[in-house]
């Protein structure tokens, strides 16, 4: 439930105007209003899933636009007239933008082959105004008739000018009335024409001759005829519309359904808004009012459990009445689209009805004051405020005597603490502050204000109440100097305890806020690397299973070579003479399988613990397991060495599998390398929504994962937005000595909201 007052307040309107400019048709616009708030969370949840698809679908062919139709079901409800022309035409759009929608959404398999078919007639036969082609297939034979006799006609005329120049008037027929005719001398007889008429001076006459009308007349019925042809194609395709007038109703419902999803998608990722979580207590992370756009200051605001008011307290314009807004707005939004621009760490509750009091409602007409309009709209809302209900209240009590306001906005307050599920109220009064200190229920907030600078910084303080700092605001806004400090000094003089209380409670916050910072940070560094060791300890285990069960394999394959070699080398000795080079082959088999023993043994591992006969110190050159991996031995600890790779990775292995390089092997090229990297490649990454430092921790394990897989390219889906991810992700692309090359994706795949990347491998 909300009223126009809370909408306007709210803004929610202007939020909401926003949106419909992303409508694709105006039946959609029209549908996105207050009044698609819902207070169902498993129909928000829907919602945002559907927006959520939608978001991912961008930059797919999704439909141009819509036509509007409802006037044709107007229309064909009242009469059984043949439809207009431009609304056949409209309704072979609205079929063919159907038809794109269900692509779009990966439905195609939903269009009725009929439809398409009927929309594909509409469009290929009548033009935007609804006038049939004329290169229709029907409508040929019967213009090749027309123009046959339309030439024969020319030459006919022409002919008879040339016979009867001496009474011509003119050297070239006329055209009148739709008609050929002769232009004669009035003084002139000549016989068998027809005369039609006559020039205003009398010396002309337009004369048919006989021959001549009937080739006239052949031409009016070629044209009558493709007249009559052009009205049975309009009248068969209006027919169609009509047959299929049912089926396009329901078409409509789901295109408004489809548009209202479609719309908000397109200004969720306009103003980079998520879907947070949901629950019974409001908390707000990063939140931005979307109308401020980039000069907006992100606002944090958590609530505890069981806070049932909220008293926002600080410096005039230091942001107290945009936070509040964003509060009810951001909740409006959640309700409307489950979407809000906000970190989706953010919790969002639900809400049954709203309730906002902001800005000044005089009114000259109603002879109320603005202290009576404020009363008058407070009154409504606590009679109809309940349990699910957010009340927003701005500067409550103000424009009356200080006292009288300062108590009726402590009795408010109580008042609906008690009643509304949660309300929001701004407030200078010092008794407000207090009471939301002694009650459980209630909550201080504050606006930040900078003292050294004057100026506010829009951050919110929780759990403390904020100076007015008026005289900064004051002299910030020209006040003169003198009126300021006489005004300090009367202050100096009285009872400045409240504003002492605040500035070390404010000083106290600050030095905890940025230990608890510090700490996070720490935390964060010390997670991240546990995490890192942790990921490339299994993924070592991966890499020596998969070593192990490829030296297994290698066994078989080698065995099984092993015995067809055998089995003829014992044929060759047991049939004729035994030769020198039979014995010499017996010879050279035998050490190949003990040449082979060793290579396995160095590649695969034996179960017990296996002995070197080299030894190594850190910085000597290696080659690691049967395939000399080239690296560099980075710390020795008992028979396990730590080694450098020189593709930059990492990894521990046997002293009995490492060998030293010699000059003559660092030419060959190893064929294997390890990795230490548990991520897998993807041929596409889609980073929109997060941040340039995250993208980037992305695309560095990519490029990781890339290359020990294999994978010489992939694509990164980075969005339009301001262009600071494109950009961010170009100059890192720039630095990557594994980056190859790197381009914008041609215009149907994504244009430039999404980026090849090709690696050197």
């Amino acid at each position: 439930m909300i009223d126009d007052r809370t909408v306007r307040d709210t803004e929610l309107d202007k939020v909401l105007e926003s949106v419909r400019g992303y409508a694709l048709s105006p039946e959609g616009r029209d549908a996105i209003t207050p009044s698609m708030l819902t207070a169902d969370r498993n129909e928000i949840e829907r919602r945002a899933d559907r927006i959520g698809r939608y978001i991912s679908y961008l930059g797919g062919d999704a439909p141009d636009s819509f036509p509007s139709i409802s006037s044709i079901f107007e229309y064909a409800s009242h009469t059984h007239a043949d439809l207009d022309g431009p609304d056949i035409h409209r309704a072979g759009e609205f079929l063919s933008s159907y038809a794109s929608m269900l692509s779009f959404i990966g439905e195609e398999e939903r269009m009725d082959e009929e439809l398409m078919a009927l929309s594909g007639e509409i469009l290929s036969s009548l033009d935007p105004d609804g006038e049939v082609y004329e290169d229709h297939p029907r409508l040929l034979p019967l213009i090749r008739k027309r123009e046959e006799a339309k030439g024969e006609r020319m030459r006919y005329s022409t002919a008879f000018m040339r016979g009867h120049r001496e009474s011509m008037q003119q050297s070239e027929p006329l055209y009148r009335n739709e008609r050929v005719v002769i232009p004669m001398r009035s003084d002139q007889k000549v016989e068998g024409v027809y005369v039609s008429g006559a020039s205003a001076s009398g010396s002309t006459l337009f004369a048919e001759p006989f021959e001549l009308v009937a080739l006239n007349n052949e031409v009016v019925i070629a044209e009558e005829r493709i007249r009559a042809e052009k009205a049975r194609i309009r009248h068969e395709l209006s027919a169609a519309v009509r047959d299929a007038l049912p089926v396009m109703r329901t078409m409509l419902s789901e295109v408004i359904d489809f548009d209202y999803h479609y719309a908000f998608a397109l200004w969720a990722r306009r103003n980079d808004a998520r879907h947070p979580l949901s629950g019974v207590t409001l908390s707000l992370k990063e939140a931005r009012h979307p109308l401020l756009g980039s000069k907006a200051v992100p606002i944090t605001i958590e609530l505890g459990s069981g806070i049932r008011a909220v008293v926002l307290s600080g410096a005039n314009a230091g942001g107290k009445t945009v936070t509040m807004k964003t509060v009810a707005l951001l909740s409006l939004l959640y309700q409307m689209s489950g979407y809000i621009p906000a970190s989706r760490d953010s919790v969002m509750p639900i809400f049954t009805s709203f309730y906002a009091d902001i800005g000044d409602g005089q009114s000259i007409l109603d002879a109320a004051s603005t202290f009576s309009s404020h009363m008058k709209n407070i009154a409504a809302i606590s009679r109809r405020a309940d349990s699910g209900s957010l009340v927003i209240l701005d500067e409550l009590g103000s424009g009356t005597d200080p006292e009288e306001g300062s108590a009726l906005s402590v009795a408010i307050l109580r008042y609906l603490s008690r009643h509304a599920g949660l309300t929001f109220i701004t407030s200078h009064y010092s008794a407000v502050k207090s009471l939301a200190y002694s009650e459980d229920a209630m909550l201080n907030a504050s606006m930040e204000f900078d003292e050294r600078s004057g100026m506010p910084t829009y951050r919110v303080l929780e759990g403390i109440p904020g100076d007015s700092h008026a005289l900064a605001t004051a002299l910030r806004m020209n006040m003169p100097r003198e009126i300021v400090d006489e005004a300090s000094a009367s202050l100096r003089g009285g009872d400045a305890t409240s504003a002492s209380i605040i500035k070390a409670l404010l000083s106290k916050e600050r030095t905890l806020d940025r230990k608890i910072t510090a700490l996070a940070l720490q935390k964060r560094d010390e997670d991240r690397r546990e995490g890192e060791i942790a990921e490339r300890e299994k993924a070592v285990e991966r890499r020596e299973q998969e070593l192990r069960r490829g030296g297994v394999k290698e066994i078989d394959d080698y065995l099984h070579q092993t015995r067809r070699e055998l089995e003829r080398l014992v044929s060759d000795l047991k049939t004729g003479k035994l030769t020198k080079e039979k014995t010499k082959a017996a010879r050279r088999f035998t050490e190949a399988i003990e040449q082979k023993k060793e290579e396995i043994a160095a590649m695969v591992g034996e179960e017990e613990e296996e002995t070197s006969d080299e030894t190594f110190v850190p910085g000597d050159e290696v080659f690691c397991g049967s395939a000399g991996t080239p690296g560099r031995v980075v710390s020795v600890d008992g028979s396990q060495l730590s080694v450098s790779l020189e593709n930059g990775l990492r990894l521990t292995i046997r002293s009995s599998m490492a060998r030293h390089r010699t000059r003559k092997k660092e030419e060959e090229k190893p064929s294997v390398s390890y990795g230490t990297s548990s991520k897998r490649a993807e041929y596409t990454m889609d980073l929109r929504g997060l941040t340039l430092e995250e993208a980037l921790r992305r695309i560095d394990d990519q490029i990781e994962a890339a290359l020990l897989s294999g994978l010489s390219s992939f694509s990164i889906i980075h969005g339009y937005g301001d262009g600071i991810l494109q950009r961010g992700i170009h100059e890192y692309l720039k630095k990557r000595r594994e980056v190859k090359d790197y381009s914008f994706a041609r215009p149907e795949d994504g244009g430039m909201g999404k980026t090849y990347v090709t690696l050197s491998l």
